[in-house]
């Protein structure tokens, strides 16, 4: 008797068709809900690989609100039209920084007038301001960026601590930071006068640059003579020691940058230290004899006499004009800014030079 060959049925079989089913019935409710809804029958695609993740305010930042002219982007000047991903939370979107108005100008006491005025010293391109072997980064906030960590962390440590606090902790804040943090309060909130005293220390700067903001500081008139007397009693007390390979580097540095601001000139200029680079003098009360400058500070190259009354009268524009700039050899910025240059004024700057002076007014 031949064998019968049986066919084994499938037992998925019927569980395949009722998924079919079941698949179906989803697939026609959701079409029949788009056509309620009168939505296309196309779908957009829900992947997008080739479009930034970032809000555009992040990766295409604006630059408007600058108070020192036109600085061209260096971004691509078109913006795509879409982004893949959700709305940017508001906390990410950079809101344009609030415009200067005349009204904030007229009043030297304000933050935006400090800001205008100190402009071109704080600038970014400037590098008469750095010591030599300071990075360029180290620089003050520019409008439309956000703060860092260290500028909030020295904003914090201004606004807590009193001066004898600051002169007490300041051995562990690095120069090239409290340098950051003379320029921030320079600006915000200036430093008073044992405020500035603590920052500075016995060298008398931070980190080669000293900014004096008035009236709520002065100079006194043997400051840079004490700073130099302090200086080689540190050294010599450090000749016989152990430690004083283990601190090679770390010796303090020279006086590169002295900006004085609305504070008066109470010291004559055979104290200032040769070593300055960038000497800043704008709104003094008093008006200051410059004839000797080149004498005392020949490496100057960036010299800002910016919005001083005794330079607007007929014999302030005399005497600008019968100064010596030929002696300053290396200067390569002139601020004059609220003063009145004449073509005759940039020819008795330029002269005698290979590349003309950039005068600011």
């Amino acid at each position: 008797m031949p064998l019968q060959r049986t066919v084994p049925q499938d037992a998925s079989e019927p569980s395949r068709q009722v998924n079919n089913i079941l698949r179906n019935l989803r697939g026609e409710h959701f079409r029949h809900s788009r056509n309620v809804q009168r939505v296309p029958a196309s779908l957009p695609s829900l992947h997008v690989n080739n479009l930034p993740t970032l809000p555009i305010s992040l990766i295409y930042p604006s630059t408007d609100g600058r108070l020192d002219g036109s600085v061209p982007s260096r971004h691509h000047s078109t913006r795509p039209g879409r982004v893949a991903g959700p709305d940017p939370p508001r906390s990410w979107i950079t809101l344009s920084s609030p415009k200067t108005t005349e009204a904030d100008l007229a009043d030297i006491n304000s933050p935006a007038w400090r800001e205008h005025a100190l402009d071109l010293v704080f600038s970014p391109g400037n590098a008469s301001v750095r010591p030599p072997g300071t990075s360029a980064s180290l620089r003050s906030l520019q409008k439309g960026e956000s703060p860092t960590l260290a500028l909030l962390s020295l904003h914090v440590i201004r606004m807590e601590c009193s001066g004898y606090e600051l002169s007490e902790i300041r051995p562990y804040i690095p120069p090239h930071l409290r340098r950051v943090l003379m320029r921030h309060s320079a600006i915000h909130c200036p430093l008073s006068q044992i405020e500035l005293n603590a920052i500075c220390g016995e060298e008398g700067h931070a980190d080669g640059e000293l900014v004096v903001v008035g009236p709520y500081a002065t100079l006194r008139s043997d400051h840079f003579r004490r700073s130099r007397e302090v200086v080689p009693e540190e050294c010599a007390a450090e000749e016989s020691t152990w430690d004083s390979l283990a601190t090679e580097g770390s010796e303090p540095s020279a006086l590169f940058s002295l900006t004085l601001l609305s504070t008066p000139l109470n010291f004559p200029l055979s104290d200032l230290p040769p070593t300055i680079t960038c000497l800043i003098l704008i709104n003094i009360p008093k008006p200051v004899s410059l004839q000797r400058l080149p004498l005392y500070c020949p490496l100057v190259s960036l010299l800002d006499l910016s919005y001083n009354s005794w330079l607007i009268p007929t014999s302030g524009e005399k005497l600008l004009q019968d100064y010596p700039w030929t002696k300053l050899r290396y200067l390569k910025v002139l601020g004059l800014r609220g003063c009145c240059v004449t073509s005759t004024l940039l020819s008795q700057v330029n002269k005698g030079r290979w590349d003309d002076v950039d005068v600011i007014h």
